[in-house]
């Protein structure tokens, strides 16, 4: 149940070219340091296992 009384509402959000939400901040694009583990490589820890089997889950 709210706190607020039952004539007040709040009104609903709506985005549009006003809304100044941190939501709508552009984001900035992750950048790999290192080459991509495939899922079928052998894990980097040296267990011999499948990465997917390992480090992987």
């Amino acid at each position: 149940m709210s706190n607020q009384p039952e004539n007040q509402q709040q009104e609903p959000h709506v985005h549009g070219p006003d809304c100044h939400h941190h939501h709508h901040e552009p984001q900035t694009p992750v950048v790999r340091q290192s080459e991509k583990i495939g899922r079928n490589d052998p894990c980097s820890c040296g267990s011999n296992k499948k990465y997917k089997k390992c480090c992987g889950k």
